[in-house]
């Protein structure tokens, strides 16, 4: 569609031209007040990349998505400043977004009229939308995509002593073991979310006791542009969020071409939190108790009674009603309440017999203020969804014996769900469906951290894990896991845990073994292990891809591996991956393979070659290869290489300004990445990404 030569020439320029304006900041030791000094750290991240084609577009599908993530680059730049004096910090953090060679709103009609007749050409018979009509969801689409930004994402003023320690804007926060609240940076899953607000924490020590509280305040502050897709966050605007950025009208065009503007809207509702810890003990148990109350922003009744007024067909009244009160489509679980109060206390016993510790954590939760379905003359709400109460015990005890290690597990939660971030996933031109997996807590799992779960597993489920450890001498042992679940919201329709009733029970085993062993003196490894896990449905229900009736939810066996062989000197190689056979007969017809490996030669510590070969069997991994057929078996290939150079010091200017460089090139297959129960799907890549960090 557009000439690469003059891609690739404008990518390569970006390219260089960034590198060559990178903020040149230098490191400052003042002499401060009181003489004390004044420290100044600076910390630059620069990401260039470009995107060719990722394969990932069906012919036959007229959905804008998977079109116009290709054939573009982007410029992401994160610029930390933290300057110290005596017990004060101050801190800022400036987030700045460039896309270059992007899908144009002049080539929509274009590209969308190429499609449909190409699939006219090949099927006369087929349904296509009419060309204007694909044309606007291109337009929606690039509304909210793909925009220049730069904004100040992170500011914080700080007070440490002795005791206490006091933050006023952004920070990080979790109480307990992420079941009352989670807010963390994520940097496999580009997720880095913090609290803007207050945090006071005091820790005192009372002879052989040791008391501590933990107090909270503020609204939640999620990135505002996602590197993975290009996507803008936009908040409904709050005093805390100064200077970002703000929503854009969406436009799109009538039939007879003339232009439709519909009013900005946003696509979060800044979420507010409350929490709060106290705890104390002794060395031998420590206790403590933990609060939240995560409070939405809703305009429910005022969008019911606004739209009430207008006139029936009236939809620039109706958009008018959305711009100025803001309304999501209501999201399962938790997200349908205006109010999440949730509470726990812990027991944390570090020593038991000088055999092994134990941790137990019991919490509640009570979802009020749900949303308002429908309201009255009057304005008063006669649909609203009704509370929910739940609660949740989560345990985790260690003991060594010996030469063996044994490690338990476990978890019961009814009705306790994670807190969901507001965000818009649905209305065209201004919904932001990648931001959906923002949420403020994380409850422990008691599961393996790369686990990809099935609709809501942990909202009612009981289970656990036992893992044991043999060291069968100072360089080798081996293990081995075995984890029962059972639970009642893996099947859709019961994602608020309605029933308990067998038809939506699922029952899950897990295990696996595995060997640990280093020799020359740690500089070569082995690490691997070998799993499956396999989910049934209590009662076998019909399915919906294979005939017949099944009880397998979820099938899958695995290897993964992480193997490093010293050569000579400060050479080594390296080999890390997985390979994965899996079933899941709800949305593929088939079993499918897939896996990846990366072969790296390190020259520690300041240089590392890699290249990576990933696959896919997965129906629809490229999908003009399969056609019609989704039990047709296509192979899809992934190939990348790439360089981490480390300068290992900060002694010279130059090892300041290229302080690390990453640089990638090649394929990457679209996949579900997990941390710690957290997930998220990132779309295939192909392209090239340089990385630079710069430390003063």
């Amino acid at each position: 569609m557009r000439s690469s030569s003059r891609r690739a020439a404008a990518a390569l320029a970006v390219t260089l031209g960034s590198l060559a304006i990178a903020p040149a900041a230098r490191a400052l030791d003042l002499p401060g007040p009181a003489g004390e000094p004044i420290g100044l750290d600076v910390t630059n991240t620069t990401v260039v990349d470009y995107r060719w084609d990722n394969r990932n577009h069906d012919p036959r599908a007229f959905n804008p998505r998977p079109i116009v993530d290709d054939d573009y680059g982007e410029w992401i730049n994160r610029l930390n400043v933290q300057a110290t004096w005596w017990r004060f910090r101050v801190g800022v953090r400036l987030d700045s977004a460039l896309y270059y060679l992007t899908t144009k709103r002049t080539e929509a009609q274009v590209i969308a009229q190429r499609q449909i007749d190409a699939v006219k050409q090949a099927d006369p018979n087929a349904q296509v939308p009419q060309t204007i009509d694909y044309a606007n969801r291109f337009y929606n689409e690039l509304n909210t995509r793909f925009l220049n930004s730069i904004y100040p994402a992170k500011l914080y003023v700080g007070y440490n002593q002795p005791g206490l320690d006091i933050t006023i804007g952004d920070f990080y926060a979790q109480l307990g073991r992420g079941l009352v609240l989670s807010v963390r940076k994520i940097d496999e899953l580009a997720i880095d979310t913090t609290i803007r607000g207050g945090k006071v924490v005091f820790d005192k020590k009372l002879g052989p006791a040791r008391i501590g509280a933990t107090l909270l305040a503020g609204q939640m502050n999620p990135l505002r542009f996602d590197e993975v897709s290009g996507r803008r966050l936009h908040g409904a605007g709050s005093p805390l969020f100064f200077g970002f950025p703000d929503a854009k009208p969406a436009t799109t065009y009538a039939i007879n071409g003339q232009p439709i503007v519909a009013e900005a809207r946003p696509s979060y509702l800044e979420d507010t939190i409350f929490g709060g810890r106290v705890e104390g003990g002794i060395d031998a148990v420590q206790f403590a108790a933990n609060a939240s109350v995560l409070v939405r922003k809703s305009f429910t009744e005022e969008n019911l009674a606004c739209r009430s007024a207008c006139a029936t067909g009236d939809s620039t009244c109706v958009d008018h009603c959305y711009a100025q009160f803001p309304e999501f489509t209501v999201l399962p679980g938790g997200r349908s309440h205006n109010q999440i109060r949730t509470f726990s206390g812990s027991v944390n016993v570090p020593s038991i017999a000088g055999i092994g510790d134990l941790y137990v954590e019991v919490a509640g939760q009570q979802l009020r203020d749900g949303h308002v379905g429908a309201i009255d003359a009057q304005g008063a709400a006669t649909e609203r969804q009704a509370d929910v109460s739940g609660y949740a015990v989560y345990a985790n005890a260690n003991f060594g014996l010996g030469k063996l290690q044994l490690s338990l597990e476990g978890k019961h939660n009814r009705k306790f769900f994670p807190l969901g971030s507001n965000i818009d996933v649905t209305t065209p031109g201004y919904s932001a469906p990648e931001y959906s997996v923002v949420a403020y807590s994380a409850p422990p799992t008691a599961e393996p951290i790369y686990i990809e779960p099935i609709e809501s597993p942990n909202v009612c489920m009981t289970g656990g894990r036992a893992t044991a450890n043999f060291k069968y001498d100072e360089h080798t042992s081996v293990y081995g896991w075995l984890g029962r679940y059972r639970s009642w919201t893996e099947v859709p329709t019961n994602d608020l845990c309605q029933s308990m009733d067998d038809q939506f029970r699922t029952d899950t085993w897990d295990t696996a073994v595995g060997i640990d062993m280093s020799r020359e003196q740690g500089k070569s490894h082995a690490r691997a292990w070998i799993g499956a896990r396999i989910a049934e449905r209590a009662v076998p229900t019909l399915g919906t891809r294979a005939p017949g009736e099944t009880d397998v939810l979820y099938y899958e066996g695995y290897i993964r591996y992480d193997l490093v062989k010293h050569i000579k000197g400060p050479f080594s190689l390296q080999l890390q991956g997985f390979h994965r056979n899996r079933y899941l007969p709800a949305t593929h017809g088939r079993v499918w393979n897939e896996g990846e490996n990366y072969t790296a030669l390190h020259w520690s510590p300041h240089l590392s070659a890699v290249f990576g070969y990933e696959y896919s069997t997965r129906p629809g991994c490229q999908p003009e290869l399969a056609g019609a057929d989704e039990f047709k078996v296509v192979l899809c290939h992934y190939l990348s290489g790439g360089l981490t150079y480390r300068s290992g010091s900060t002694d010279s200017w130059a090892s300041r300004l290229v302080n690390t460089v990453n640089l990638f090139v090649g394929q990457r297959r679209g996949a579900i990445r997990c941390v710690s129960g957290v997930c998220r799907l990132f779309p295939p890549f192909e392209g090239a990404r340089l990385e630079v960090v710069s430390r003063f």
